[in-house]
């Protein structure tokens, strides 16, 4: 498997992924889908890997800034992160975060908040962080991580398009 930054000729092949991932979605969402089209259309995607298998995109994740109110720069949005359903349980999506999260290191950021299953990102060196959550709703699966143990002071605010449902 090698995990790359995408390129302009992966578009299609990143957006069939994010939708065949959105529509194994438990909940049946695809809001993946919607939210990687409105980060593109608003040029707001910072970085972007897809992993590969032999020649097929297979996954992809997209990190995204993110603003604290309290005036910290540097801090990104994970998500969405998409691996097709016949390449599950192969470690690609864990892959592909630790790869972006170094990349954002290098790039001098701050840290990665999500929101998504503790379960799962806690594992990976999340934390939950409610009081940072724009969105009280989601507060109980809002999780951040920091690379210099240096938490942020405010709410974190996703980008409008970043919660796009259709």
């Amino acid at each position: 498997m090698e995990i790359r930054k995408e390129t302009a000729a992966d578009f299609d092949a990143i957006m069939n992924v994010t939708l065949a991932a959105a529509r194994q979605h438990q909940l049946g969402k695809q809001n993946g889908y919607f939210t990687l089209n409105e980060l593109r259309k608003s040029g707001l995607v910072t970085l972007s890997l897809v992993a590969e298998i032999d020649g097929t995109i297979v996954g992809h994740v997209a990190f995204c800034p993110v603003r604290v109110s309290g005036g910290d720069k540097g801090w990104y949005a994970l998500g969405p992160v998409s691996v097709l359903p016949e390449c599950l349980s192969q470690g690609i999506r864990k892959a592909m975060i630790a790869e972006g999260l170094e990349m954002l290191r290098q790039m001098h950021g701050k840290g990665v908040a999500l929101v998504g299953d503790p379960d799962y990102f806690k594992p990976l060196g999340f934390m939950n962080a409610p009081d940072m959550a724009s969105v009280k709703d989601m507060a109980d699966e809002f999780l951040i991580m920091s690379f210099d143990n240096r938490m942020p002071y405010g709410r974190m605010e996703f980008p409008e398009g970043f919660f796009a449902a259709q």
